[in-house]
């Protein structure tokens, strides 16, 4: 601060400099000086905090996905095991049952084969391939057969299962075997699942 004596009067008065009177003030205080600094401090502290754990979590959350995109895939590749697992368990299964049922009602064999019948082209001799365990049987529901298509040949032949026939006809073979239709099944459920 300055102080001015005036000439005429001998008491000094208070002198302030124009430039330093609204702009400057001198003497500010350090507690001041240093509130400001840690302000500017804690705010370039907590805006890099912020950046370095927006890019932490960044990492992170990379990281995580990449693990439930692994857990996705693995998911994706045990339910198509089982899948494979359970239709396989299923069709044995349903052999089972099916081979059981037949080996009570026969009968179930002959209609098997009269629906074979009925989906040839009924010109020409139809044969109809039995296993030599069902050929007695065959005989006795003959007229029944030939009700459909007159001209029925049997062939015995063993490599032919005991639980279905192949019908022959001139230009194709229905096969009504219980383990073909199976195999057929069953290739036809992978088909489509594989489709999936």
């Amino acid at each position: 601060m300055l102080y001015k004596r005036s000439r005429q009067d001998s008491g000094l008065a208070r002198y302030d400099m124009p430039a330093f009177k609204e702009d400057f003030t001198v003497g500010r205080s350090a507690d001041r000086i240093e509130r400001e600094a840690y302000e500017k401090g804690y705010a370039t502290g907590e805006k890099a905090g912020f950046d370095m754990g927006e890019k932490k979590a960044k990492v992170l959350f990379d990281k995580l996905d990449t693990i439930l995109a692994d857990v996705e895939a693995m998911r994706q590749r045990i339910v198509r095991e089982i899948e494979t697992q359970l239709i396989e368990l299923a069709m044995s299964i349903a052999r089972k049952i099916v081979v059981k049922e037949l080996t009570i009602q026969p009968a179930e064999i002959v209609k098997m084969t009269k629906e074979g019948l009925l989906k040839l082209e009924r010109t020409g001799q139809i044969t109809i391939k039995v296993n030599p365990a069902l050929y007695d049987f065959f005989m006795k529901h003959k007229p029944d057969l030939t009700r459909i298509h007159p001209d029925i040949a049997f062939d015995v032949d063993p490599s032919v299962s005991p639980y279905g026939t192949v019908v022959m006809g001139p230009m194709e073979d229905v096969v009504t075997d219980l383990d073909e239709q199976l195999k057929n099944l069953i290739k036809d459920l992978r088909a489509h699942h594989d489709q999936k």
